[in-house]
């Protein structure tokens, strides 16, 4: 068995593993560089399982930030193999859940704050005047829209744009090709459903 299966077959039985498995990859990163210039169904065939692994290996903790230099090594050779095999599924479904993967800890810390300021601010209910009711509209108007440039929103906001074109992608590449799944969609619609609601949000 491969480091890449046993690394895999390990992560299906005991997810929290991930860390064991922190220095073998590096072992590998630190001098694996993809430079393919042309197809070659031989090497793909094990450059797509080991960069699926690894990568679930980097985002095992995506809400915190996940591994940063193993995530950044998978998304640099998944592109470059895409400029070779641009209408492959799984390279468009790999980039577009890194991306996705990036966005978890703004999310996270987004989530965190819009829930300390909702309990916050509903721990009692007094009654309202009209005019009370219209400043404090207008105040959650300013906040909101003070929200849509604090860091974490706009960092969010652009790290999951090309992770749901990427997944729309390879979606509409997938139905192209007759091998649509049912994984792929929740997937792109995962992406799609956190970008509208951070929109709405903000």
């Amino acid at each position: 068995m491969s480091t890449v299966e046993l690394i895999a077959t390990t992560l299906d039985t005991a997810p929290d593993s991930w860390r064991d498995h922190l220095q073998s990859i590096r072992n590998v990163t630190a001098f694996l560089e993809f430079s393919d210039t042309h197809p070659d169904e031989s090497r793909r065939q094990w450059q797509l399982p080991l960069m699926n692994v690894f990568q679930r290996v980097a985002y095992a903790d995506a809400d915190s930030g996940g591994v940063s230099d193993i995530g950044n090594w998978c998304l640099k050779q998944e592109v470059t193999l895409l400029h070779i095999y641009p209408e492959d599924i799984d390279l468009l479904t790999l980039i577009g859940q890194n991306w996705l993967h990036r966005a978890q800890k703004s999310l996270a810390k987004i989530h965190l704050s819009e829930r300390s300021s909702t309990s916050s601010g509903g721990s009692q209910y007094v009654e309202l005047s009209a005019s009370e009711e219209d400043r404090q509209t207008k105040r959650s108007n300013a906040e909101a829209e003070c929200r849509l440039y604090m860091s974490d929103y706009v960092e969010a906001r652009g790290v999951l744009l090309p992770a749901v074109e990427y997944l729309k992608h390879a979606v509409d590449t997938a139905r192209t090709q007759d091998k649509i799944t049912g994984e792929l969609l929740s997937t792109v619609s995962r992406g799609a459903h956190q970008l509208q609601t951070l929109i709405a949000h903000a």
